[in-house]
C-alpha cells in the first residue's frame, strides 16, 4: 500500500516538489500525497526534513468497511501484540484519530474510532489479559483510521504530534500562521541568501524563523524531541540517527542582521523573542516593538513578507484599510529597488487597498479560509 503524507489543503503540488528534492516521488491526493515506492529511510527523511508535511502515515491494512462489524473484524485481523506487548506485558498507550466520509452505516468518526479501539483492546485482553491505556493527549502509539464510502485504511502515524509543531514555538499570538504554511509561502517566494528580509507585522516571528531555517538549511524537525516512530515495532534507532546526523551536517551559518521584523503589539514581540531564542537564532534575527507606518529600516529590505490582519467580520474591514494602504506605501518608499514583496490576505477588498498591481496571486488556505498570497515586484 502507498505511504500517505498529509498536508494542508492546496499545498499538495508544493509538497510533491519538496519531496522530489529528497529523492522521493509522490503523486497528488486530497490534503496529502501518495508514495508508491517507500522505505523506512523515506519515513525518517520526510518526518525530519519536510517543511510542508503534516503527518506521515504508514499503512497497516486496507479493507472493505460497509458497517461496524466489518471494521471490528478487519482490525482484529492485525496482530497488535507485535506493537504493544513487550516482555509479556503492555506498557504503551495509544489513541486513534478517525475520519469517516460517505459511509452509509458508520456516520460518526468518534464512533468508528471506538469500534477500532474495542477491537484492539479485546484482542490484547484475550492474548495476555491486559489492555493498553488510552491517552488522547500524548499517546505512545498514534493510529489513523480513514474510511471513505465502503473502504477503510488503518495506519500508524509515524509523526506523533503534527509536523508543523517544530519545537521552537514556546509562545503564540491570536490566529498565528502555522509553521508549515509559512514554510510553504516561503517556498513560493524563494528568498535568496543575498536578500535583506523584513516582516512589518511579524507577530510571534514564524515567517522570520522559518526563513532563517530555510536559508541555513536547518532541518524542519531539528528542535523536536519526540516522534511517533520511536514507539513502533519497525523502528531502527541506528538508521534514524545516521539520517539525522547526515542532515544536521548540512546546516549553514547565517549572516547577522539580514532578517528582521517589527510589530506594534508588545505581547507579539515578547512571543517572537521567546521563540527566536528557543530556535537559537537570537544572534541573527532582530525584532522590535514599533509601528511600520512610523519606521524606516536602517538597511532597506529587498524582500518583504507579511500576514497582516484581514478582518474575519465585515465590519472590521474599514478599520484595516489604512493598514493595507500603509503596507503598499512602505514597499514603494522604503524597500530597496528592485525588490519583492509578499502579502497574505483573506480579504479581496483589502487587497485592492495596497495600491500595487500583484504579479501573481497564489491561492492558499489559512485557518480554513481561502486566502491569496500576493506577489509584488517593486521597481523605481
Amino acid at each position: 500500500m502507498d505511504l500517505f503524507v498529509s498536508c494542508s489543503q492546496g499545498l499538495e503540488p508544493l509538497l510533491i516538489a519538496e519531496l522530489q528534492t529528497l529523492g522521493i516521488t509522490a503523486s497528488h491526493g486530497f490534503r496529502g500525497v501518495y508514495i508508491k515506492e517507500w522505505s523506512l529511510e523515506a519515513i525518517y527523511k520526510i518526518n525530519y526534513l519536510s517543511r510542508l508535511a503534516s503527518r506521515v502515515l504508514y499503512p497497516l491494512a486496507r479493507f472493505r468497511c460497509r458497517h461496524q462489524e466489518d471494521l471490528y473484524k478487519e482490525i482484529q485481523k492485525i496482530d497488535w501484540g507485535h506493537t504493544f506487548i513487550q516482555e509479556g506485558s503492555i506498557t504503551k498507550s495509544f489513541a486513534i484519530d478517525a475520519n469517516v466520509s460517505a459511509n452509509p452505516e458508520l456516520r460518526h468518526s468518534l464512533y468508528a474510532a471506538q469500534v477500532a479501539k474495542d477491537a484492539i483492546c479485546d484482542q490484547l485482553r484475550r492474548k495476555i489479559d491486559q489492555r493498553p491505556r488510552i491517552d488522547v493527549q500524548n499517546p505512545d502509539v498514534q493510529l489513523n483510521l480513514f474510511i471513505s464510502q465502503d473502504w477503510g485504511v488503518i495506519s500508524f502515524d509515524t509523526s506523533g504530534s503534527p509536523l508543523h509543531k517544530r519545537g521552537y514555538r514556546q509562545e503564540s499570538v491570536e490566529a498565528p500562521i502555522q509553521e508549515n504554511l509559512a514554510a510553504a509561502l516561503l517556498q513560493i517566494a524563494q528568498p535568496q541568501e543575498s536578500d535583506v528580509i523584513f516582516d512589518p507585522c511579524c507577530g510571534s516571528g514564524t515567517f522570520l524563523i522559518e526563513a532563517a531555517m530555510r536559508l541555513s538549511q536547518t532541518p524542519a524537525g531539528y528542535f523536536r524531541k519526540e516522534w511517533g516512530f520511536f514507539h513502533l515495532p519497525f523502528h531502527k534507532e541506528q538508521l534514524w540517527l545516521e539520517i539525522k546526523e547526515q542532515a544536521d551536517k548540512g546546516i549553514q551559518p547565517l549572516q547577522p542582521g539580514k532578517i528582521s521584523g517589527i510589530d506594534n503589539n508588545r505581547q507579539a514581540i515578547h512571543a517572537s523573542k521567546v521563540n527566536i531564542r528557543a530556535a537559537g537564532l537570537h544572534r541573527f534575527l532582530n525584532v522590535e516593538c514599533t509601528d511600520f507606518r512610523d519606521y524606516t529600516p536602517s538597511v532597506p529590505p529587498t524582500f518583504v513578507i507579511a500576514n497582516p490582519p484581514f478582518g474575519l467580520r465585515l465590519e472590521e474591514v474599514p478599520h484595516l484599510v489604512p493598514v493595507y494602504r500603509a503596507l503598499g506605501d512602505f514597499m514603494k518608499r522604503k524597500m530597496q529597488k528592485p525588490g519583492r514583496g509578499f502579502i497574505l490576505t483573506g480579504s479581496p477588498e483589502l487587497a485592492k487597498e495596497i495600491g500595487l498591481a500583484a504579479e501573481k496571486r497564489h491561492v492558499v488556505f489559512h485557518g480554513g479560509i481561502e486566502c491569496r498570497f500576493l506577489e509584488f515586484n517593486i521597481y523605481e
